[in-house]
């Protein structure tokens, strides 16, 4: 039953898989665009602005919210965060600065080797990547109240230290390491307490 329940799974996955690979193919015809997004969930809804080339996001894009205040400047390449992004807070102050590089580009084509648990009979299968893209560099934060900025060391997505990145010591404190960062696109719907 285990092993029953093992390979649905497993089949699960990988359609799941092929299911999100359809829409890499739906590309835009080149050229600028502006894009409305309508909110979901409780989030509110907002604009995207920016140049489509071969299909695929490509350069810088802002997004606005519904009434016109800018709040994200995101840079990509070949449809995946790659390059400066800037966030701002709902009252148009900075909130976060720094880079992104990608690390897989969106409609790379893997082979996989799967085997079924049950007949231990291989076989292979094509799977299409969304593509990804980590934090890489210093990131500026900023405290929305008061302003104050704060860094933070990544390097390839990892948190590390000011030295590995040849900075030198921060003059400001930094956020409590092993806190992960939050910019305001990826807040979990969390209110902010006033102290």
């Amino acid at each position: 039953m285990q092993k029953l329940l093992l390979l649905l799974c497993l089949q699960g996955s990988i359609l799941g898989v092929f299911a999100q690979g359809k829409g890499v193919s739906q590309a835009k015809p080149d050229g600028k665009y502006k894009e409305e997004v309508a909110g979901v969930r409780g989030e509110p809804g907002y604009t995207w602005e920016g140049t489509y080339k071969n299909g695929r996001k490509e350069g810088v894009w802002i997004k606005t919210s519904t009434i016109g205040n800018v709040m994200a400047e995101e840079t990509y390449k070949n449809n995946v965060l790659d390059g400066l992004a800037k966030y701002y807070y709902p009252n148009g102050k900075p909130s976060a600065e720094g880079m992104f590089l990608s690390t897989e580009v969106e409609g790379q084509r893997d082979t996989v080797r799967v085997i079924d648990p049950i007949s231990g009979e291989e076989t292979r299968r094509e799977i299409i990547r969304m593509g990804n893209s980590v934090r890489n560099g210093v990131w500026k934060l900023y405290d929305e109240e008061t302003g104050k900025m704060f860094k933070e060391y990544y390097k390839r997505g990892e948190i590390v230290t000011p030295d590995e990145l040849g900075e030198t010591p921060p003059e400001t404190p930094a956020q409590p390491a092993g806190t992960p960062l939050h910019l305001p696109h990826e807040q979990t719907g969390g209110k902010k307490k006033k102290g």
